[in-house]
């Protein structure tokens, strides 16, 4: 995480001089870093990725579901990072088209959770 922030600090120094000369510069710069520090993410990931399969042999929720989850965390993760870098650049408007488009692909992956809680819910009450 320091190696990140280091990173990410000094990238936001040199994008803010190199911005008062080429503001472009300055955005090229700022999308280097987030790319490098969102690599740095990723590997990450393989170590939750294996916190998961562990809890998956501990719990007996479905491995489909843990799936699904994982894959809206992604899903998170990249629309996240594809509007900050949107944002970054002076495109609002795409920005929140890429959030409304992770929020809608989010709902469509989770549906045959929300399916399977109504199922809970019905076979309780009836």
């Amino acid at each position: 995480m320091i190696s990140a922030a280091i990173l990410g600090i000094t990238a936001m120094l040199l994008a803010v001089q190199l911005k008062n000369m080429r503001s472009e510069l300055g955005l090229y710069v700022a999308l280097a870093s987030t790319i490098i520090i969102f690599s740095y993410g990723v590997d990450k990931l393989a170590v939750v990725l294996e916190m998961v399969n562990r809890l998956s042999g501990y719990l007996s929720i479905p491995a489909a579901y843990l799936g699904i989850l994982m894959k809206m965390v992604g899903i998170t993760y990249i629309c996240e990072f594809a509007s900050a870098l949107c944002r970054d650049g002076g495109y609002q408007s795409i920005a929140v088209q890429l959030e409304t488009f992770g929020k809608l692909s989010i709902l469509a992956v989770s549906t045959p959770v929300i399916l399977s809680l109504f199922e809970t819910i019905e076979s309780l009450l009836g």
